[in-house]
């Protein structure tokens, strides 16, 4: 098999200065490597990929501005065939259901080892799956919750269900209002309820809530 005979390209996006710099040092020491961008916010990386085709990103998950599930959805679509990897020290039911709903290469805790490190991105330069997620979470089934349970524990209607559904389809405002027979305007005023009813703060974290709840 010949071998690539341009270097893998990486963009680090993590706003821990320091973290990001030790990263970046660490992957340029490996032959193959290259990062060619280091951002500290979400909003900033979809600015730099107007100009940059990476081959991974390295995506903090809590960063200022735009958070890393809004930005790995918006990536996605932007290009869908660059390969992210959720680098964080949070990680839960909710994330996990995120990630294989949408396409994540991996996610790796933010003590891994250099070693470590260096493994997972040559793995999913192959086009790999890498899963290195803190050891205190036992990675514990989560059974679905009953609908009905769920939506009496956040006092959801049948229209805010249907509309989770439909969000989590990859709907818009427009698309839903068409589909529901309602008005523009309507849907707003759902979404915004339901963002407030789930304490969301941005439709990402509602894809992520229809996920674990069996929704999407």
């Amino acid at each position: 098999m010949a071998e690539r005979e341009e270097p893998v390209k990486i963009i680090i996006a993590d706003d821990h200065r320091l973290f990001a710099d030790g990263v970046e040092q660490i992957i340029n020491n490996v032959p193959g490597y290259e990062v060619i961008a280091s951002v500290d916010n979400g909003k900033l990386l979809m600015q730099v990929l107007n100009r940059l085709e990476p081959d991974i990103i390295l995506l903090d998950i809590s960063m200022p501005f735009m958070d890393g599930l809004e930005t790995a959805l918006q990536i996605k679509k932007k290009k869908p065939a660059v390969k992210i990897v959720f680098i964080s020290m949070h990680y839960d039911a909710g994330i996990k259901a995120f990630i294989h709903a949408n396409g994540i290469s991996g996610f790796v805790i933010k003590n891994i080892s250099a070693q470590d490190l260096k493994q997972t991105i040559h793995k999913v330069s192959l086009g790999e799956k890498v899963f290195i997620v803190p050891q205190s979470t036992g990675e514990q089934v989560q059974q679905p919750t009953p609908v009905n349970e769920f939506t009496h524990q956040y006092k959801l209607t049948k229209t805010e269900v249907a509309i989770i559904k439909l969000i989590a389809e990859g709907d818009n405002t427009k698309t839903i209002a068409d589909k529901r027979s309602l008005s523009y305007l309507t849907v707003e005023s759902h979404r915004k309820n339901i963002l407030r009813k789930l304490k969301a703060k941005n439709m990402a974290e509602v894809v992520a809530f229809a996920v674990k709840y069996g929704l999407a």
